[in-house]
Formats: C-alpha cells, sequence, structure tokens
C-alpha cells in the first residue's frame, strides 16, 4: 500500500513538534533540576544573612500533580529549602509564563507549615511566590519554649531572611532578578507585612497588610483570652452562654443598624453605635432574651476591653457589632470555650510565648495578672511586635503599604490598627503626607483576615501592582462577599 506523500510530510513535522517539546519539557526540567547542582549549592550557601541549603527542585506539571488543588496552576519549578539553622521555605516558579514579578506570602497563627495554598491565586497569575515556616514545624507555640533562636525566627528574621534567599534562587534560575517585590499576608502574615515595611523596608516595593497582630505578646491576654476569662465564674463555669450572644446581637442591631442609611445588618463604623447592654438586662430573674446583670457586666467588660485592678483601661475592646464572633472564646452548656480547652485556663500562647522566661506548661490565664503582667511582656515585645509608626525609610525607599482590617475582628482589635495609621500619619506629617505610600481600609463586618456579613475578598495585589506599576493609588477598593471558602482557612493571628 502507498502512502501518500503529504501524510508522511505531516507525519514528520508532528514528529519533529513532538520531539521539540519533549527536548523543551527535558531542558526546563534539567534548568530546575540544576538549582541543586554543586554550583549552586556553593553559591546558596554564601546567600549573606541567609545561608541557604536547597532540599529538593522538581518540576510539577500544569494543573498540579495530584498535591494541589488549582486545576489552572501552570507548570512550575517546585524548590524546598532551608535557611539556617532551621527555617524552612517552599518557592514555586512558572517553567514558561513566569511575569517577572516575586511575591512573599504570609502565614496565619504560629505558622509552622507551608501555607502555599492561599497563594494559588498569585501563582495563577505567573508569579514566583514563596512562603515561610517561620523557623519550626508544628501548629502550636510551643517551639519557642526557652528557645531564643526560634522567638527570633519567628519575629522577624524568617520573613527577611526567607525574601533573601528566594531572591537569589529566583535570580539562579531565570538568570535575572524579579522587576517587582510583594509581600502580602493576614494576622501573623499581617505582622510579617508591617514588620518588613519598618525593619526591612528594602525588600518589598509593595507591602499588603492585613489584620496585623501587631501586638503579639499582649494581644492574647488583653483581647482574645480577656473576654474568656471575665465570662468565667469564682465556680469556673461560664456566666453567660455562648447561645444568648444571638440576643446581644440582636439588640445591637435594632439599636445601631441603619444609622448608615441603610438598614442591611452591617455596621460601616462600629464606634458610632453607643448601645448600653443595660437595656436589655432582665426586670427580675433571667430569661432567654434578656441578660442577668452578671451578664450584662461581662458585655460591657468585653467592649471596654481589658484593664487592672483600678479600672485602667489596657487594651482595646471588641466593636458592637461583632457579637457572634465571641463564641470562639465563650462556653455554652457549663462547658468550657475551645480557647481554654478546659476551666483550668491553660494557653500555649502564654504558656511558651508571651514572656521572655516562658512559665511552661503548668500556667493558666489564671495566673495572669493584670496589674503586674502587661509590663513583663515588653521584654519580648522588640522580637515580635510591630508597632513602629516611623515608616519614613519604606517611603525613602519608594515602598506603597495597603492595610486592611476587619471590623468584626474577634483576634486582633480593630481599633489597634485605626490607632496605628492614626499613629504613623501625625509622625509623618499629617495625611497629605502618607496617602501616597501608605492607604488604610476598615471593612464592615468582615471577621479575622475574611467572611462575615460584609465583604472580605478583594483583589488586593491587582490594586498594589496598578499603584506601584502605574501609579493608581486605591481612593477605595471593591470587595466581594464569597458564599463559599474560596482558599484553606486563614487560620487564627494571635
Amino acid at each position: 500500500m502507498r502512502i501518500p506523500s503529504a501524510f508522511v510530510i505531516a507525519s514528520l513535522i508532528i514528529g519533529i513538534a513532538v520531539s521539540c517539546l519533549s527536548r523543551v519539557e527535558a531542558a526546563e526540567a534539567d534548568a530546575c533540576a540544576a538549582l541543586l547542582s554543586p554550583r549552586n549549592a556553593v553559591r546558596f550557601a554564601e546567600i549573606v544573612d541567609a545561608p541557604t541549603t536547597l532540599l529538593s527542585a522538581r518540576v510539577i506539571p500544569a494543573g498540579g500533580d495530584g498535591s494541589m488543588i488549582e486545576a489552572d496552576l501552570p507548570e512550575i519549578c517546585r524548590v524546598e529549602g532551608q535557611i539556617a539553622p532551621t527555617i524552612g521555605f517552599l518557592l514555586r516558579m512558572p517553567t514558561k509564563t513566569w511575569n517577572g514579578k516575586f511575591l512573599m506570602g504570609g502565614c496565619g497563627g504560629p505558622c509552622g507549615s507551608y501555607t502555599y495554598g492561599r497563594y494559588d491565586a498569585v501563582l495563577v497569575r505567573n508569579y514566583a511566590v514563596v512562603v515561610t515556616d517561620m523557623g519550626h514545624k508544628g501548629s502550636n507555640w510551643m517551639f519557642v519554649y526557652n528557645n531564643l533562636q526560634g522567638m527570633i525566627d519567628f519575629g522577624y528574621r524568617s520573613t527577611h531572611t526567607t525574601a533573601v534567599a528566594a531572591k537569589a534562587i529566583i535570580e539562579a534560575y531565570y538568570s535575572k532578578k524579579p522587576s517587582r517585590n510583594y509581600f502580602w499576608g493576614c494576622s501573623t502574615g499581617g505582622r510579617q507585612a508591617m514588620v518588613e515595611a519598618q525593619r526591612f523596608p528594602q525588600d518589598f516595593e509593595g507591602i499588603i497588610a492585613g489584620a496585623p497582630v501587631w501586638n503579639q505578646t499582649g494581644n492574647q491576654p488583653l483581647f482574645s483570652l480577656w473576654a474568656a476569662r471575665i465570662n468565667i465564674d469564682p465556680e469556673g463555669k461560664p456566666i453567660l452562654d455562648a447561645r444568648k450572644l444571638a440576643v446581644v446581637h440582636k439588640a445591637v442591631m435594632d439599636a445601631c443598624d441603619g444609622a448608615d442609611g441603610l438598614k442591611d445588618g452591617i455596621l460601616q463604623d462600629p464606634r458610632r453605635c453607643r448601645w448600653d447592654p443595660k437595656s436589655i438586662q432582665c426586670k427580675s430573674g433571667s430569661a432567654s432574651d434578656c441578660l442577668t446583670p452578671a451578664e450584662v457586666d461581662v458585655v460591657r467588660k468585653v467592649y471596654d476591653g481589658a484593664s487592672s485592678s483600678n479600672g485602667a483601661r489596657l487594651y482595646w475592646g471588641m466593636m458592637r457589632g461583632s457579637e457572634d464572633q465571641w463564641r470562639s472564646w465563650f462556653g455554652t452548656d457549663g462547658k468550657p470555650s475551645a480557647a481554654l480547652g478546659d476551666f483550668s485556663g491553660k494557653n500555649l500562647a502564654l504558656s511558651y510565648r508571651s514572656f521572655f522566661y516562658a512559665p511552661g506548661p503548668s500556667y493558666s490565664l489564671f495566673d495572669f495578672n493584670y496589674d503586674r503582667d502587661p509590663a513583663r511582656l515588653a521584654l519580648v515585645e522588640n522580637i515580635y511586635n510591630a508597632q513602629n509608626p516611623d515608616l519614613r525609610k519604606f517611603k525613602e525607599a519608594g515602598g506603597k503599604l495597603i492595610l486592611y482590617t476587619g471590623w468584626n475582628d474577634n483576634n486582633i482589635p480593630p481599633e489597634a490598627a485605626v490607632d496605628y495609621y492614626e499613629t504613623a500619619t501625625r509622625t509623618l506629617g499629617g495625611e497629605s503626607a502618607t496617602l501616597p505610600y501608605f492607604r488604610f481600609f476598615l471593612l464592615p463586618a468582615v471577621n479575622h483576615c475574611q467572611y462575615g456579613l460584609g465583604g472580605s475578598e478583594a483583589d488586593w495585589v491587582g490594586s498594589l501592582e496598578a499603584w506601584v506599576e502605574q501609579g493608581h493609588a486605591p481612593d477605595s477598593i471593591t470587595v466581594y462577599h464569597m458564599r463559599q471558602e474560596p482558599y484553606p482557612s486563614l487560620g487564627l493571628g494571635v
């Protein structure tokens, strides 16, 4: 049988194309694997301030290999490495479609793993993306127990050194430096963002900081756990049952919703709401739709925030309208809150992280002395906290900063962000001197980092790109209310 010459030619072309494609794929795999070469091993080990060892480097096909959740991810070179002594990181670099930019993503809570799934949407945009475990593995705070190196790595070193190492690896892989360097994180990731702007202003041209843990040392006992503590009676039982929070929330909405011109279950600015919980105090006894005097006192203390025995205010409280978010700190049916685990008040953050001389596993929330211990937290605040309002060096470096937080946050006080922005504005010479490089957005009815009745999802990266690359400062942000969880949970930031 004679085969038509056209068919032969077509077959040859297809064969050549397949052969070329195979060679290209092999070259990309070789380029990724070459990061592990002896020459690069020396090169990365000599990175100044970030001596790095690569543990693996391999190509992951487009759409993932079953370990990733997004089908539309590009083909990537996946690199895992370690910065001495124990800082782990995961860097993903598009093999064919890199846009020339680099983004570092933050983590949440105590970190201890690679939270890469949060930043798949950025990887789809063809960024090179890195995340770090912040110097340890595991999801609790025991890693900092009598471990000064672990405290320093978690406090500020991991983020900076990972950025330095990632840039060096990106340059080695692509043979050029990133054209833009961005950071985006929420909760602990928000604190990482602010640490970078305050301490390492040359690392990133653009930073997105969501719901930062401004006071990493004091936030737990002075804000979130304060709500748990003041709701425990002398017998160790909850005073206000979590199921009654719906009663409180309804009363707040009845009193204050609509003050902004729209009755929609959302308080645009909860500070304008002056609702007094005594307005729903029971006339006599107790009932399911009113509060006892003791319950009224609990609600007031949650709003007012932590205080000393003489009534001096120590920290901000939770906002009116956020009552549905208090549930995680309140007990139900005589059972303890999830925050405490048991009525002894044990909490790993207080046991291992908050103090320089960590009291250890026997320490309880009820051992924290609100007259003596807030001052003791200062011994480690310079390691962890991100409260310096002087951003002049970041401004001089040409940086742009977007800060956002939700009004209904039950992990980090929203008013801490308000205070920081107002203080930074005064420090830097007024709003006209601040707005060219620092923008702040408050999200009504949004919980910690995401979710809530309000709109918590936004194209933060797109807004930052437009600002840094085109000079279009974000005067406003379009936010969306998501019905389903778009990414793995951001976790608690405290």
